[in-house]
């Protein structure tokens, strides 16, 4: 029995004489909390709006039997691009499709991240008008942006602030018309088309 007791008590004393040697940095590097070099972003701010791209037209039905389908041509009046900046701060690790991926998931919507002009040129829109009273013909697109901030994962203890600057991506176009006092939702290019001008 003393000699399990003693050869217990000679290993609880080699095992604190190994702890004493190992080295202090080891010891305060802190728990793991990210893979070492790997990148991530927050958003500050995000936004979610509509624009209107191209001059919008009117046009009034003034029967009320039978319906009509009516096309109209909408000249161009806003480019939009898909893109982001790097306010400050390197910007290794940030590329735009990354960024706009990030974007998507922290505003609704479904955007295409195309890095060039929407189409500059006129479009025609056609709708089928069933009821009388004024209509008008829109084309547009959701637009998503915000301000974002970039981290990099330093030794695997800690993120580092490395970048940080704007963003932002359209959707597909949206055409159609839409009649003044229908329903519509409040988040579609319709209602902003009522509001501005029914």
């Amino acid at each position: 029995m003393r000699n399990s007791l003693a050869a217990a008590t000679a290993a609880v004393g080699m095992t604190a004489a190994l702890l004493a040697f190992v080295p202090a940095t080891t010891a305060n590097a802190g728990p793991m909390i990210c893979d070492p070099g790997s990148h991530s972003v927050d958003w500050v701010t995000t936004s979610r709006t509509r624009v209107l791209t191209h001059k919008v037209k009117g046009y009034e039905k003034e029967y009320t039997g039978g319906s009509r389908t009516v096309t109209k041509t909408l000249e161009h009046s806003k480019t939009l691009t898909s893109g982001r900046s790097v306010d400050s701060g390197a910007s290794g690790g940030f590329g735009v499709k990354g960024i706009l991926i990030s974007l998507d998931a922290h505003v609704n919507g479904s955007y295409t991240h195309e890095k060039g002009r929407t189409t500059t040129r006129s479009v025609s829109v056609s709708d089928t008008l069933t009821k009388k009273g004024r209509y008008f013909f829109y084309l547009g697109r959701l637009k998503a942006s915000g301000y974002w901030v970039g981290y990099r994962c330093d030794g695997g203890t800690k993120w580092i602030e490395q970048a940080h600057g704007r963003a932002r991506s359209y959707s597909a176009a949206v055409d159609g018309a839409t009649r003044c006092g229908e329903r519509v939702s409040k988040k579609s290019i319709a209602d902003l088309v009522q509001k501005k001008y029914c």
